[in-house]
Order: C-alpha cells, then structure tokens, then sequence
C-alpha cells in the first residue's frame, strides 16, 4: 500500500469518528470519541505502513474508511460504527 492510500484513508476514519462524535446518538458518541483518538495515532507513524506488507488488507482497508465516510454522511451511525470497528481491527494488525 502507498503511504498516500494509507493517509487517505485514515483522514476518512477520522472525519468518520469525528462526525459520528458530534452528530451521532448519545450512546455512541464516546466510542467515536476513542476511535478518533485511536485513529489519529496512526497518523504520525510512517513504520506501519511499511510493516503492513502482504499481510495487511489494502483494499478492504480503504473501502472500509471510504464507507464508513458514506455512511456517516447519511446519517447510519450503527453501519458508520461498525465500519470503524472494523479498520479498527485492521489496524490492529499493525502493532
């Protein structure tokens, strides 16, 4: 994966979590709040996207993030939650 792709992607996870933070139902606001955080951790580590390698899913990856991106913007917080769940995962793989 190109470090741009990577990058791209994870400013969409952010505004993503950041949307669904200010704009999303009471009871998931704080969830967004920490996938924002946790996000934004990733975006000062130039190592991880070396490290991602064959074993990292690149497309899913970026079809996550633009999704959820979607989704939020349509106001389907729950399928927007689970989509950053889900890179969440993904990016778990990276430690």
């Amino acid at each position: 994966m190109q470090r741009i792709d990577f990058v791209t992607a994870l400013r969409q996870l952010s505004a993503a979590a950041e949307i669904l933070a200010k704009a999303g139902p009471d009871n998931m606001r704080a969830d967004a709040v920490r996938r924002l955080a946790f996000f934004r951790t990733f975006n000062d580590s130039d190592d991880r996207v070396e490290r991602a390698g064959e074993a990292f899913n690149d497309a899913l990856f970026v079809q996550t993030a633009q999704a959820a991106l979607a989704l939020v913007g349509r106001n389907e917080f729950a399928a927007a939650r689970a989509l950053l769940e889900q890179a969440k995962s993904l990016l778990d793989e990276l430690k």
